[in-house]
């Protein structure tokens, strides 16, 4: 099963956000598995299916996330996985495959209204706080009022519970965080990804954002979640040029 948005222009701008559904992974990865850097043996037979099945430009690659700022322009396909270490690549070119892997956090893609470049970013909270958004967005040089961004599914807010210290990091930060922060009836303040990505968003001028309504941690039958399982698979979100 995949999910798409009808966000970016289809004639120019192709995306795909896979779930758990539909491959040939064994438990605990079952079964669209596509974590290149994990243990399951069949993910290299899943991403083939994946490419073959919906006429892909090319096999996807992968980067290895390392919960950084650090940015990847591709000029041309990436060529095996891990090549780079980053948590966003963009790209001018056309059919080469921009992509991430999440399994809780939350995917960022992006493209112009123009279609001349597109990207993914990868924004655990770390990257988060970096300012991956807004930095990746810069190095793009497109006025941030001609992109459009597509929130895919990620962890929500109520099974995210985080530290004091967490929240306060964010807030002596910019204290306009704090509406990205709930306290719950025990005392214990959770944390809106994408409350905090949307925020970031649009104080650097992105005006047109869509986002998933899905949860990873409450759809087990759908996705991936390691806060959830430990040990599982990852969904893979991807954008391109045609």
């Amino acid at each position: 099963m995949l999910i798409k948005t009808d966000i970016f222009k289809a004639n120019l701008i192709q995306m795909l956000q896979t779930t758990r559904v539909g491959g040939y992974s064994d438990k605990p990865y079952d079964s669209l598995n596509l974590g290149v850097f994990g243990k399951d043996p069949k993910v290299i037979e899943n991403i083939e299916f994946l490419t073959h099945k919906n006429s892909l430009p090319h096999s996807p690659v992968f980067m290895q996330q390392i919960h950084t700022d650090n940015i990847i322009e591709y000029t041309n396909a990436p060529q095996k996985h891990g090549q780079f270490q980053a948590d966003a690549c963009f790209t001018y070119q056309k059919n080469i495959i921009c992509a991430v892997l999440t399994a809780d956090c939350l995917p960022v893609l992006i493209a112009d209204k123009d279609a001349t470049v597109v990207a993914a970013i990868h924004c655990g909270w770390k990257g988060l706080f970096s300012e991956i958004l807004p930095k990746t967005i810069t190095k793009m040089q497109v006025n941030p009022s001609q992109l459009q961004c597509w929130l895919g599914p990620c962890i929500s807010y109520k099974p995210y519970e985080v530290s004091d210290d967490f929240r306060q990091n964010f807030i002596t930060k910019d204290k306009e965080y704090a509406h990205c922060f709930y306290l719950d009836a025990k005392n214990k303040w959770h944390a809106d990804l994408k409350k905090i990505a949307v925020y970031q968003l649009q104080q650097f001028g992105v005006k047109e954002i869509v986002q998933s309504p899905y949860c990873t941690y409450d759809n087990k039958g759908l996705f991936y979640s390691y806060r959830r399982d430990g040990e599982t698979g990852r969904m893979a979100s991807m954008i391109w040029l045609i």
